[in-house]
C-alpha cells in the first residue's frame, strides 16, 4: 500500500495544535467579516433579474456594449465572457429592481428585447424598418410567415408546408452552426432552400452581428425562496450529520466537534467566495454541500480509528491515544485528498468561466476539509476531555 509517510509519530495533539486552532479561529472570523462587508456576488439564480446569452460573428467590444446599454435604462448590468475567447459569447446580467422588474413582465420578454436592440447597429434598425428580416435572430414560426407570402410562384409553391420546410432548414443550418450564418453565401448551400428561395432570402434579409443563445429570467419571489431553501439546505445536513455522528459513536460530543469542524469548512469556503466576488449561485450551494459531505467523511475516518483504538487500548491516555490514530490514518488523509485535489484543479483551470466559482470553491473546501479533520475535530475531542475528563469523550 502506498504511504506518505511511514511509521509517522508527529506530535500533532500537543502545545501545537492551539497555534492551529487558533488560526482557524481567526480565518473564520475573517471569513464572516468578509461575508458581512462585502455580501455575496449573488447570480441572477438569488438577485433575480434577466440573463441574456449572446454568440457575436466577430469579437464582441465589452466596453461599447455596456454603454449601449446603460443608454438603454435598464439599470446595473453586468457583462461575461463565456467559453474561450474565440467564441465570441457573452453573458448580459441585468439585475432585478423595482423599474426593471415592472418592464420585465412574468418572463422577462421586455428587457431581453431592450438588450438586443441596444446591441444592434442603427443599419441593423433601418432594416427592420424596410420589412427585412435577421436570419440569425428570427424564429422559425416567424420565419414561416414570413415566407408565406413571399416565395415566387411556380418555384417554391407559395404553401405553408413549403414555407414551413424551408424555414425548419434554415433554422437547423443555422443551430448546426453555432446559431450563426455568417455570410449571405451560405444561404444557396443550405440543404432543402431551392435557388429561388435563397434568392428571395438574400435579397429580403440581413445577417445581424449576433444570435441570442438564450434567455433566463428569475423573479424576486422565485430569488428568495431558493435562497431560503438554500439556508435549509445547509442546516439540514449539518443537523442530520451531527445526528448521525451522535448515534455512530454514541457521544453527542463527537458529534458536535465534527459538526464545528462543518462549519468551520463551510464558513471559510463562503468567505473565499465573497472575497473573490465569484458569483454566488446554485452551483455554488452544490459545492458547499459536495464540501460538507467530503469533510464529514473524512472526520468520520479519524474518528473510526480513534474508536477502534480506545476499545484495543483502554489504558492509554486518550491525548496520545488520539495524536497516535492520527498518525496512523495520516498517509490515507493525505493521498486521498490530493487526488480529489488535482481533479478539482483540473476542473478551475480547464472548465471555462461557467464551472469556475464552483471549483474554485471546491479547492478551497477540500484544503479546509482535509485540515479540519485533525486539527479542529480531533483537536477539539482532546480538549474536551483534558478540560471535562473522560465522561464526554470515552465510548
Amino acid at each position: 500500500m502506498l504511504q506518505v509517510f511511514h511509521n509517522a509519530n508527529f506530535d500533532l495533539m500537543g502545545r501545537v495544535k492551539w497555534p492551529f486552532l487558533i488560526v482557524s479561529v481567526v480565518v473564520m472570523v475573517l471569513a464572516v467579516g468578509t461575508m458581512l462587508t462585502r455580501g455575496f456576488n449573488y447570480g441572477i439564480d438569488f438577485a433575480g433579474g434577466t440573463a441574456v446569452r449572446v454568440k457575436f460573428r466577430e469579437r464582441p467590444r465589452v466596453e461599447e456594449m455596456r454603454a449601449a446599454l446603460e443608454r438603454s435604462g435598464l439599470g446595473d448590468i453586468s457583462i461575461q465572457n463565456l467559453g474561450d475567447p474565440q467564441d465570441h459569447e457573452v453573458l448580459i446580467r441585468v439585475e432585478l429592481t423595482q423599474s426593471v422588474a415592472a418592464a420585465a413582465g412574468s418572463e422577462g420578454g421586455e428587457i431581453s428585447r431592450k438588450v438586443v436592440e441596444s446591441l444592434q447597429s442603427p443599419e441593423w434598425h433601418q432594416a427592420q424598418k424596410a420589412g427585412k428580416i435577421d436570419l440569425n435572430m428570427i424564429t422559425e414560426n416567424d420565419l414561416k410567415e414570413w415566407l408565406s407570402g413571399r416565395l415566387p410562384a411556380g418555384a417554391d409553391a407559395a404553401s405553408a408546408a413549403d414555407a414551413g420546410a424551408i424555414a425548419a432548414a434554415v433554422v437547423r443550418y443555422r443551430t448546426e452552426h453555432a446559431g450563426l450564418i455568417r455570410a449571405a453565401s451560405e444561404i444557396n448551400s443550405i440543404p432543402g432552400v431551392k435557388p429561388e428561395s435563397a434568392r428571395v432570402l438574400e435579397e429580403q434579409s440581413i445577417l445581424g452581428p449576433f444570435t441570442v443563445r438564450s434567455v433566463d429570467f428569475i423573479g424576486p419571489t422565485a430569488g428568495k425562496e431558493l435562497l431560503r431553501n438554500t439556508l435549509f439546505a445547509v442546516f439540514g445536513s449539518v443537523g442530520g450529520i451531527l445526528i448521525y455522528v451522535w448515534w455512530r459513536f454514541k457521544r453527542w460530543m463527537w458529534g458536535l466537534t465534527a459538526v464545528v469542524a462543518l462549519v468551520h469548512d463551510v464558513v471559510i469556503a463562503a468567505g473565499a467566495i465573497a472575497l473573490t466576488r465569484k458569483e454566488f449561485s446554485v452551483d455554488i450551494v452544490a459545492a458547499l454541500l459536495t464540501i460538507l459531505g467530503y469533510s464529514i467523511n473524512d472526520t468520520i475516518v479519524v474518528f473510526d480509528r480513534i474508536r477502534e483504538n480506545l476499545r484495543i487500548y483502554r489504558d492509554v491516555e486518550f491525548p496520545t491515544l488520539v495524536n497516535a490514530s492520527i498518525n496512523q490514518t495520516l498517509s490515507r488523509t493525505i493521498l486521498t485528498s490530493f487526488t480529489v485535489f488535482i481533479a478539482v484543479t483540473a476542473l478551475f483551470l480547464y472548465g471555462g468561466d461557467k464551472l469556475n466559482p464552483m471549483s474554485f470553491c471546491l479547492m478551497v473546501g477540500v484544503v479546509f476539509g482535509t485540515y479540519s479533520s485533525v486539527f479542529v475535530a480531533a483537536a477539539l475531542l482532546v480538549i474536551v476531555y483534558q478540560r471535562f475528563g473522560s465522561k464526554y469523550v470515552k465510548i
